[in-house]
C-alpha cells in the first residue's frame, strides 16, 4: 500500500496519519482522518452516505451530525468551505464526491517536512499541585485548543460527536423552529470570516468553549459536551458577568479562534478552556481561566473526583470561576443537583442531540422517522427514570412544538402529553428552563397570553444564555405590539451569541418591525459577513428587508438564493423584478397562486401587492398567532401596514385573538391605547 498520496499542494501520510497542506502539518480527528483516506482513494467516486458512514465508522448508528461536522473539518483543513468547494463536493440528496487529480508519490515539501520536523512534544500538565490545586502564577500553559500563530491545527483534539447545535432548535414555537431550521442550515455551512460583535464588551464577558475529551472515547466526549453546557447554564447565573452562548463558543473552539480574535469577535474578555479525561471510575478534569485579548492566565485548576461525582463538579466550578472574576454566582436560580446516573445522562445527551442534528432540521420531513425513534428512545428513558426533570422538561418542550410537517396542526395527543410532563418536571424542579418554555408555547397555542409571556420570561431567567429561549421570548413580544422590550431582549440575545447568523436575523427582523430598515441592514449585513450563503430563513427576511428599502437589485439577488426545494423561488424572483411598479403584478398573481397551490400554504407576498386586500388578511393572522408567531406577524406592527390597523377586522382581531384583554391587564404597548371597546394604534 501506497505510503504517501498526493493532490496539488497536499500531502497523506498513510502510514504515519498526517495531513500536511502547503508544507504545515494540519491535525485531523482519526475519523475525519479516515473519510478523507476514503475520498482520496477513489477521486471523482459519488459516496452516499450510508456508504461513508458503513466504510468509516463501521455501522450506520451514529448521531446524523457526525458526518456533517467531519466533512466541514476536511473542508477547514483543505482550505475550502461550503460556499467555495474545490475538493469536496456536496450530491445534494446523494452524498459527496472528491475531486482531486491524486497521485501516490511523495513531494518535495514533504520531504523536507520529514527531514526537519521534531517529534510533537507531549501534553504539558498544567499542576503544580497543591492539594490538587494549581499555582495561577506559576501553571505551565493548557495545551490548548485556541490555535496560535505557530501551529495551524484543524482539531486540538476529538470533538463530542454529540454537539448539540445551537444552534439546536428545533422544538420551540414556530418562531423557535424558524430559528433552530436557519442555525442547523448555517452550522453546516459556516464561513469562516466572522464579522465584530454587536458592541465592545462593557461588562466582564465570559466564553467557556468546549471541554476536550482527552482520551478521544465517545462516552467522554458525550460527558465532556453535557459539562460544557451545564457549566454556561449555571455561570450565566453570575451577577455582573456575561456569558457567551454554547453555539458561539463552539464555533469559536472550531475555528481556532486565539485571545484576540475572541475579543474583538466575540466581545469577550475572558476565556474559559479546559480537558476532561475519564479512567474507570475516576474522573479528571483540567481548567484554565484567560484574559482576552492578551492570553494572560489569571487561574488554573484540576479537578480529580469520582465519576458519579460530576454533578457536584458542576457546581464547584461554577462558583471558583465567578469567584476569580469577582462576579456572584446565583446559584440559588439554578436548577437543582440532578442525580442522574451517568450512563443514562450520556443516553440524554445524545438523544438531545439527535433531535436537534443539522441534518433532521434542514430535512424533517425526510428524517421524520429518525425524530419519532429518537423520542420512543427518550420516553423509554423516561420510563426507566421517571424522577429526573431535564429529561422529563425536554420532551415536554419537544412535544409542544411537535407538528404535522405539512398543515403545522399539533399531532393528536402531543399536547396533553407535553402538558403532562412539563407538570411532572416542574413538580420536581421549579427551575426547569425547558419545562416552563412547554408550558409557555402550550398557553400561547391557547391565546393565554399571561401565562404564554410569564412562563416564556421565567424560562429566560432560568437559562439567561439560551439564545433559542431569549430570541423566542423577542419573538412573543414583538407580535404583542411590545416592540422596545423585544428589541432589547434580541439585542441582548445577539450579545450573547455573537458568531451565530441566525441570532442576528432575529434583531436584524424586529429593526424592519421598527421600521429600522437601514439598521436592519447593517445587521444582515453583519449576518452576511459571519456566512455568505445565509440561512435558508434568513434568506426570506434579509429579501424582505431589500424590498423594504426599495432596492430591487439587492432582493432579486437574494431570492435566486431561496431554495428552489421551497416552493417560492419564482415567486420573489417575480416580485423583485416589478422594481415596485403596480402595472406588473398581474404576471406575478398567477405564480403565487401556483405557489400555493404547491405548497398548500399561504404566500406572503400577497401582502406586498399595491393595494392588497388587508380584511382578507386577518383570517390568516389568528391562524399565524396559534401556529407560534412567524416572523410574518411582526409585519403587522410595521409602518408599510399602518393602514391594516385602522380597519374593523383588526378590532375583531384584538377581541377575538384576547390581545385586547392582555393589554388591559398588563398595559397597553406605547404605540397604542384604548378607545372604546377596542383600541387605536398608530
Amino acid at each position: 500500500m501506497e505510503r504517501w498520496i498526493g493532490f496539488d499542494t497536499v500531502e497523506i501520510d498513510t502510514v504515519g496519519r498526517r495531513l500536511v497542506v502547503s508544507g504545515r502539518e494540519m491535525r485531523l480527528e482519526p475519523k475525519a482522518f479516515d473519510v478523507l483516506l476514503l475520498f482520496a482513494r477513489q477521486p471523482g467516486r459519488a459516496f452516499t452516505r450510508d456508504e461513508i458512514l458503513d466504510a468509516v465508522w463501521g455501522h450506520r448508528h451514529v448521531t446524523p451530525g457526525v458526518l456533517n461536522r467531519v466533512v466541514t473539518l476536511l473542508r477547514q483543513a483543505l482550505g475550502e468551505s461550503a460556499e467555495r468547494q474545490q475538493y469536496i463536493h456536496t450530491l445534494h440528496g446523494v452524498g459527496y464526491r472528491f475531486d482531486a487529480d491524486v497521485q501516490a508519490a511523495p513531494r518535495k515539501q514533504v520531504t523536507e517536512l520529514e527531514q526537519g520536523a521534531d517529534a510533537e512534544p507531549p501534553a504539558l500538565d498544567l499542576r503544580q499541585t497543591f492539594g490538587g490545586v494549581s499555582s495561577t502564577s506559576q501553571a505551565p500553559p493548557l495545551p490548548s485548543p485556541i490555535a496560535s500563530d505557530r501551529e495551524v491545527s484543524v482539531s486540538s483534539a476529538p470533538v463530542p460527536s454529540t454537539q448539540r447545535p445551537s444552534s439546536r432548535y428545533v422544538v420551540a414555537a414556530l418562531a423557535a423552529l424558524m430559528l433552530a431550521v436557519g442555525l442547523a442550515a448555517w452550522l453546516m455551512r459556516r464561513g469562516a470570516e466572522p464579522a465584530a460583535p454587536l458592541r465592545p464588551a462593557t461588562i466582564p464577558t465570559l466564553i467557556v468553549l468546549p471541554l476536550r475529551a482527552v482520551g478521544g472515547g465517545h462516552d467522554e466526549a458525550v460527558l465532556a459536551d453535557g459539562l460544557s453546557e451545564e457549566l454556561i447554564t449555571r455561570l450565566a447565573h453570575a451577577e455582573g458577568l456575561q456569558v457567551i452562548s454554547s453555539t458561539s463558543a463552539r464555533l469559536a473552539l472550531e475555528q481556532h479562534l486565539d485571545p484576540q480574535q475572541l475579543a474583538q469577535r466575540a466581545g469577550t474578555t475572558h476565556a474559559l478552556e479546559g480537558s476532561l479525561r475519564e479512567s474507570g471510575d475516576a474522573l479528571r478534569i483540567d481548567l484554565r481561566l484567560i484574559e482576552t485579548p492578551s492570553g494572560r492566565t489569571l487561574w488554573a485548576q484540576d479537578y480529580e473526583r469520582k465519576l458519579a461525582d460530576v454533578f457536584a463538579i458542576q457546581r464547584e466550578i461554577a462558583q471558583a470561576v465567578s469567584t476569580a472574576l469577582a462576579a456572584r454566582l446565583g446559584l440559588s436560580a439554578t436548577p437543582r443537583e440532578d442525580k442522574f446516573d451517568l450512563t443514562q445522562y450520556r443516553e440524554y445527551v445524545e438523544l438531545r442531540a439527535m433531535l436537534e442534528s443539522p441534518e433532521v432540521t434542514l430535512n424533517a420531513a425526510l428524517n421524520r422517522p429518525r425524530q419519532e425513534t429518537a423520542l420512543a428512545r427518550l420516553r423509554e428513558l423516561i420510563a426507566r427514570a421517571p424522577d429526573k426533570p431535564i429529561a422529563l422538561g425536554y420532551l415536554a418542550r419537544v412535544l409542544a412544538g411537535w407538528r404535522d410537517q405539512r398543515t403545522q396542526a399539533p399531532l393528536p395527543g402531543a399536547i396533553e402529553e407535553a402538558d403532562r410532563y412539563a407538570q411532572r418536571a416542574l413538580e420536581l424542579d421549579p427551575g426547569n428552563a425547558d419545562a416552563h418554555e412547554a408550558r409557555g408555547m402550550l398557553a400561547c397555542r391557547r391565546m393565554d397570553w399571561n401565562t404564554c409571556l410569564t412562563e416564556a420570561k421565567q424560562a429566560v431567567a432560568l437559562a439567561p444564555a439560551d439564545v433559542r429561549l431569549r430570541s423566542t421570548y423577542a419573538y412573543r413580544l414583538g407580535s404583542l405590539g411590545y416592540l422596545a422590550e423585544a428589541q432589547r431582549e434580541a439585542e441582548a440575545a445577539a450579545r450573547t451569541d455573537p458568531l451565530v447568523p441566525p441570532t442576528q436575523m432575529i434583531l436584524a427582523r424586529l429593526y424592519d418591525t421598527l421600521g429600522q430598515h437601514d439598521e436592519a441592514k447593517r445587521v444582515f449585513d453583519t449576518a452576511f459577513k459571519l456566512d455568505a450563503a445565509m440561512p435558508q430563513i434568513g434568506v426570506y427576511a434579509a429579501w424582505y428587508n431589500a424590498f423594504w428599502r426599495g432596492d430591487y437589485a439587492a432582493a432579486e439577488t437574494i431570492a435566486a438564493r431561496i431554495p428552489e426545494e421551497h416552493g417560492y423561488r419564482e415567486t420573489y424572483l417575480a416580485v423583485s423584478r416589478t422594481r415596485g411598479d403596480p402595472a406588473r403584478w398581474p404576471e406575478v398573481l398567477p405564480l403565487i397562486e401556483a405557489s400555493e397551490r404547491e405548497t398548500g400554504r399561504y404566500n406572503f407576498l400577497r401582502w406586498q401587492q399595491p393595494g392588497f386586500d388587508a380584511h382578507a388578511a386577518f383570517a390568516r393572522i389568528e391562524s399565524m398567532l396559534r401556529e407560534g408567531f412567524p416572523s410574518y406577524f411582526l409585519s403587522l406592527w410595521q409602518p408599510e401596514y399602518a393602514h391594516m390597523r385602522r380597519i374593523p377586522e383588526f378590532q375583531e382581531f384584538l377581541r377575538t385573538a384576547h390581545i385586547l384583554d392582555y393589554w388591559r391587564a398588563r398595559g397597553f404597548p406605547p404605540q397604542c391605547r384604548p378607545d372604546g371597546d377596542g383600541a387605536k394604534c398608530d
